[in-house]
């Protein structure tokens, strides 16, 4: 319990920041204090799962800035090389299967980077986690993901119910 309370007065001068009203969205990258809180989540998300002592949080976190950033360029670089594709299909124009073949090609090579970046990130803890903290780790996207799916279904539930009960008003 200390050493989590350590690890989040580390992070106390980002609140703050955090505040702050949420920028405008002009497209699907998240940018600016909407990012910062993300990640400040995230950071708290996997203190907490993986039980992270201070030690292992001071060596964690930097590394993982590190991932999160060759990540970021590999899923910029993934959405560029589909650019052309989607502008086809926006256009309703005709997608040649050279087009498509380029396209899967460059998907597969940036899916099998991310991959092997991944395992590599989590091979390069093996000093800093304890494997059962390693294998937190890799579960924790898949994890997230669940339960963000389970949050957006409750959430259609909710409204789902409170439409019905609004809809004679």
């Amino acid at each position: 319990m200390k050493n989590i309370s350590k690890v989040f007065l580390i992070f106390i001068p980002t609140i703050s920041l955090l505040a702050q009203s949420p920028a405008p969205r002009h497209d699907r990258d998240m940018d600016g204090p909407r990012k910062e809180k993300m990640e400040m989540m995230m950071m708290w998300r996997l203190t907490e799962d993986l039980e992270l002592t201070e030690k292992q949080a001071e060596t964690f976190f930097p590394k993982y800035r590190i991932h999160q950033e060759e990540m970021e360029k590999l899923r910029l670089e993934g959405t560029k090389s589909l650019h052309e594709i989607r502008e086809l299909l926006n256009e309703k124009k005709s997608i040649s299967d050279k087009d498509l073949d380029k396209a899967m090609k460059t998907f597969r090579e940036l899916e099998l980077k991310k991959t092997e970046a991944r395992v590599n990130f989590v091979r390069s803890l093996k000093g800093t986690l304890t494997s059962e903290q390693r294998a937190k780790l890799m579960l924790a996207p898949h994890k997230m993901r669940q339960e963000a799916r389970r949050n957006i279904m409750e959430h259609k539930k909710f409204r789902s119910r409170r439409d019905r009960m609004n809809r004679w008003h």
